[in-house]
């Protein structure tokens, strides 16, 4: 009688298995502070407009666990100037000295000169920042001036530069029903921030 060659396919499905096995766990390791991650960044994505006031106390303790976060990657958009009651809005206008005694003025965020859009949007972004800052953040205010005047001296090789900020607000009701503009002097507000010399920096 001739036997019958069997074949190890138990030891085969236990190798296999063991490969999955690893493999399954290896992936874990990385799926997991993967999908964690992920439900953080999307966790801060949704308080970071929930937490712009009116909001609860719950909510405003809740942007303190992401709030440094999404301030290193730039993305704390509350997204107020949208709705439901946007505030006003925050230009810079300079005057820049240049060497030979002529002026250039201009303002930021400049949707003639941004290109394209995102990147006026970017520019708009730094600017309603330090409008917001106010009072608030005389240091953090102070900065931000030196640093806008410092950018405009290079970009235009001027020797000082005056900066002032400009506060657009919006009209009520009322004043689009009686047929003004969005864009009458009696909704800006100019404020003078400062003079800044290039030698200072």
């Amino acid at each position: 009688m001739f036997e019958t060659p069997t074949t190890p396919r138990s030891n085969c499905s236990c190798e296999a298995s063991d490969r999955i096995n690893r493999d399954s766990t290896g992936s874990l390791r990385w799926k997991i502070p993967v999908s964690l991650f992920l439900a953080y960044h999307v966790f801060g994505l949704l308080i970071a407009p929930a937490s712009v006031p009116p909001s609860s106390d719950l909510v405003r303790n809740s942007w303190l666990l992401v709030g440094p976060y999404l301030q290193l990657v730039n993305m704390n958009q509350g997204n107020h100037f949208f709705a439901p009651d946007p505030g006003s809005s925050t230009l810079i206008k300079y005057e820049a000295n240049l060497k030979d005694g002529r002026k250039i003025t201009g303002q930021i965020p400049d949707k003639n000169v941004q290109f394209p859009r995102l990147l006026y949007h970017r520019h708009f972004m730094l600017t309603e920042q330090f409008g917001r800052m106010g009072d608030y953040e005389p240091r953090s205010r102070a900065l931000m001036a030196s640093a806008f005047a410092r950018q405009i001296c290079q970009e235009h090789d001027a020797v000082s530069v005056d900066l002032t900020q400009v506060t657009h607000f919006l009209p009520d009701t009322q004043w689009i029903r009686a047929g003004y503009s969005l864009e009458e002097p009696e909704l800006y507000l100019e404020q003078k921030v400062g003079h800044y010399e290039w030698n200072e920096f």
